[in-house]
């Protein structure tokens, strides 16, 4: 009993050091005080921007049968993170390219079927039904993700029809069923 607060005093200070890991990053700045007279120097946070991480990320999950499984992330220039997990002809991690125009153009029909405000899941809790899993970088800055798996309203299905088949194209699920 007498070691707990050198017991409780080493973990904060191990927590401490795993925070920053998992944390937000933030690069600071200094910026000069405008006060005059004063050499005061005070640093401000500015969030990381955006535009380093991607702007779409798409996943089929796996169901119990042979459901094509793959997650790609999408980048603003084009640039493409797949991984081919199951059922799909290219395995592993890639690198894979979409033209810029094509991004944007997902990205406009996405706001055009008003992403936005998409709910957060639908479902009818089938147990076998595979899901398909669209994350869209909103103006914001946030990642707002929508999971599909049965019973979304026509607009939902439309837009995710239009991206399952641009992405499956890319993955080369051409013929496979899914």
């Amino acid at each position: 009993m007498r070691h707990f607060p050198l017991l409780l005093l080493l973990s904060f200070f191990s927590l401490s050091f795993m925070l920053p890991a998992c944390a937000q990053r933030v690069h600071t700045k200094k910026v000069k005080s405008k006060t005059a007279g004063q050499k005061a120097v005070a640093p401000v946070q500015t969030a990381t921007p955006a535009a380093e991480g991607p702007v779409i990320t798409f996943e089929r999950t796996p169901c119990y049968g042979i459901c094509p499984a793959y997650t790609m992330q999408v980048y603003a220039d084009g640039r493409v993170a797949y991984e081919g997990r199951r059922a799909v002809p290219v395995l592993g991690k890639h690198d894979l390219k979409l033209s810029a125009a094509a991004v944007a153009d997902m990205l406009r029909q996405a706001k055009e079927a008003h992403f936005d405000t998409f709910d957060k899941r639908y479902s009818r809790n089938t147990s076998d039904l595979p899901s398909t899993v669209v994350a869209i970088r909103q103006p914001n800055g946030t990642l707002k993700t929508v999971t599909v798996e049965e019973g979304a309203p026509e607009n939902v299905k439309n837009l995710f029809i239009y991206l399952g088949n641009q992405f499956d194209q890319l993955a080369q699920l051409n013929g496979i069923e899914k």
